[in-house]
């Protein structure tokens, strides 16, 4: 295994440890403490920017759920290539399922709702597309490349 690929792995594993980490303690991590003050701070700002003072707890809430699974999307297109796109976009679905399912069963101060993973599911989802969009393009600038020089 080379270097770069060993390193993604590792950013992977880092990444694994975030999302399990802030998916499944005890407690809601907005609960209190440095989570709870951004959050705050978060709302406040947008309420003295005209184009986002409609945004509240609700809304970051979904946001941040989105946002929070997007590298796993793109780490799904970065270290498995051989596999289908299909399979690819269903995994963060698979995964925020289990996980959303884990806090129903054994974290009984946990929310687990149907929106957090579809929220999750959505952000793994544009992981996926941006990643397979960007290698796309890149093999087919390779190509075109490739081609130009007469090979």
């Amino acid at each position: 295994m080379n270097l770069k690929k060993a390193s993604t792995w590792l950013g992977l594993l880092a990444y694994l440890a975030v999302l399990i980490t802030a998916s499944l303690w005890p407690t809601p991590v907005d609960g209190g403490g440095v989570i709870s003050f951004l959050t705050s701070e978060i709302l406040k700002a947008c309420k003295n920017i005209s184009w986002l003072n409609w945004v509240q707890y609700n809304q970051l809430e979904a946001l941040a759920n989105v946002v929070l699974y997007i590298p796993l999307g793109i780490f799904l297109v970065v270290l498995l290539p051989g596999v289908s796109i299909l399979l690819l976009l269903i995994t963060p679905l698979v995964v925020s399922g289990v996980v959303e399912e884990l806090q129903r069963w054994f974290l009984p101060e946990r929310y687990s709702t149907l929106d957090d993973v579809l929220h999750n599911a959505l952000g793994g989802f544009i992981g996926v597309v941006i990643s397979a969009s960007i290698r796309q393009l890149m093999r087919s600038r390779a190509k075109a490349r490739s081609a130009s020089l007469g090979r």
